[in-house]
């Protein structure tokens, strides 16, 4: 991305400018005043629209370092078609959320917690790619919406959420048999059979979903963040698995809540580059800040009780490969530092 970086003579922008100044651009087409409530982000139908406009309102040097992005994360095959493909993920948001944070009246947010942790268990386990969780959990919220599950099936729905995730995102798949296992027999290869028909009946075969990952990792190339900030933000991003509550929030919405809580829980200094990147990958979403600042305490608070609670996601980033970014000390009082009490 060097060569196509922005040692370009022409400046992107004016970094003496105040930030409101250089987002300002940006405010034509933001839904900024017509939703203020953090719990329900609906996409209005004049977001069609506005992702046209982004045609004239997106400089051509932000639009080459997307389309250089999405090349080099491997999520486009083709760059001629880069540009169009990171509008139509824009679009999807609406696809991608839910009106309301409420469950079935048997399936209560522990209940979901603790599903969704030994979900990230299991999907570690496997050796699962990132993309298949974050799919298996959508399918999962999904499908309690649109399907009446006894308690008693919950850890076999969501098996089948994995598996079907699976299906879709890997090259080498598990036997049945192995699932059954994992679950301790406690489900026959019928039943699980049976209900991944129903599963897939109900979602009318529609697997499509734009992860927040993919939002994350582009923005983060964009903007130049290190390894280990993306690190930090790819860790907020799935403890937001785990919070029944950020179901109503778009992905691009989660991705950026991650990015902003990392940038200040670990402080690094930005390049001057890096930081007019991101002021405007930062504006390339449907809100407003207080939805974000909603997100981040969320996130915040996660990420607090995700220490004493040691949840799988909490032990997964505790690792080399990850540089042990959980035990980060900068964590326990990220709460703190957006003015959530525990």
């Amino acid at each position: 991305m060097a060569g196509a970086g922005f040692c370009d003579s022409r400046p992107l922008l004016d970094l003496h400018q105040q930030v409101d100044d250089r987002r300002a651009l940006f405010k034509s087409w933001q839904c900024t005043d017509k939703y203020t409530d953090s719990s329900v982000v609906p996409l209005s139908l004049e977001a069609e629209c506005r992702w046209d406009a982004l045609h004239a309102l997106v400089p051509t040097l932000l639009r080459r370092e997307v389309e250089i992005a999405l090349e080099k994360l491997d999520l486009i095959w083709d760059h001629a078609y880069a540009w169009e493909m990171f509008l139509d993920m824009m679009r999807s948001q609406a696809l991608c959320t839910f009106s309301t944070k409420d469950l079935p009246a048997n399936f209560t947010e522990s209940t979901r917690g603790i599903l969704v942790d030994w979900l990230i268990k299991v999907h570690e386990m496997m050796h699962f790619q990132d993309e298949t969780l974050f799919l298996a959990i959508h399918l999962l919220n999904r499908t309690l919406r649109l399907l009446k599950v006894p308690t008693a099936n919950l850890q076999l729905l969501g098996m089948v959420c994995l598996f079907i995730a699976a299906k879709k995102e890997e090259s080498l798949l598990p036997e049945v048999s192995d699932l059954c296992y994992v679950m301790d027999y406690t489900y026959t290869k019928s039943q699980l059979l049976r209900m991944e028909r129903k599963v897939l009946s109900r979602l009318k075969f529609d697997l499509s979903y734009c992860a927040p990952l993919h939002f994350l990792l582009l923005f983060a190339s964009v903007a130049r963040y290190s390894a280990k900030m993306t690190w930090m933000a790819r860790y907020f991003l799935e403890l937001s698995l785990l919070e029944g509550q950020c179901v109503v929030f778009q992905p691009v919405q989660l991705a950026e809540a991650a990015l902003c809580l990392a940038r200040l829980v670990l402080k690094e200094p930005p390049t001057p580059e890096g930081e007019a990147a991101w002021c405007l990958v930062s504006s390339l979403h449907v809100g407003n800040e207080s939805i974000l600042l909603s997100i981040m305490h969320i996130l915040a608070t996660a990420a607090a009780s995700a220490q004493r609670d040691t949840c799988a996601t909490y032990i997964k980033f505790s690792s080399p490969e990850m540089m042990h970014i959980s035990r980060h000390p900068g964590l326990v009082n990220a709460s703190l530092l957006l003015g959530v009490h525990k």
